[in-house]
């Protein structure tokens, strides 16, 4: 009953933010692209208890999160080159960048990221090698076979990450270092 009424709570407040919105564009030529956007939204918020129920709000949530990070990746490759001193900056940047949309990255996968460091190459702005630590806590868990299965599906979890980042940057795999610290 809780979630029926909060979702309809959140529609109603969706309404009364779309109301407000159309009331404050000036020109009928500018309403129809943002009632087309909100009415995607709207969509988006009237099946999310359908999403919820067959667990593809967790899907669409990783899509959405692989997609922004692959829209940043190719922000990141479109970068002006500079000479000399300019250009060691832009790949000290560019590799601080890269090494923060990791870490964002993992953090959006509940993951605790120690330590990422990505080197870049420096002709072209790709990624060569990609080294990640992670942090699991076994001592949060009572019993070993609890440690154990979790342990199972973080590796299976490392390893999607893995082939993920790989897509991403069009980096080998075998280019990408992921390693657990207990």
């Amino acid at each position: 009953m809780d979630a029926i009424y909060s979702w309809m709570k959140g529609l109603a407040f969706f309404f009364i933010f779309m109301t407000a919105v159309l009331n404050c564009l000036p020109e009928e030529k500018y309403r129809r692209y943002v009632r087309l956007f909100l009415g995607l939204l709207l969509l988006i918020l009237m099946i999310r208890p359908l999403l919820a129920l067959f667990r593809l709000d967790e899907v669409l949530s990783r899509e959405v999160s692989l997609g922004m990070l692959e829209a940043e990746a190719s922000g990141l490759e479109q970068e002006v080159r500079v000479e000399g001193v300019q250009e060691e900056l832009l790949l000290a940047g560019c590799q601080e960048e890269l090494e923060g949309q990791i870490r964002t990255f993992l953090e959006e996968r509940n993951l605790i990221p120690l330590e990422v460091s990505a080197e870049l190459d420096p002709e072209n702005l790709k990624v060569d090698k990609i080294e990640i630590r992670v942090d699991f806590q076994p001592e949060r868990f009572l019993y070993q076979s609890e440690i154990e299965e979790k342990e199972q599906a973080l590796q299976a979890e490392l390893q999607e990450i893995r082939a993920d980042l790989s897509e991403v940057y069009g980096t080998d795999p075998g280019h990408i270092d992921v390693t657990v610290q207990k």
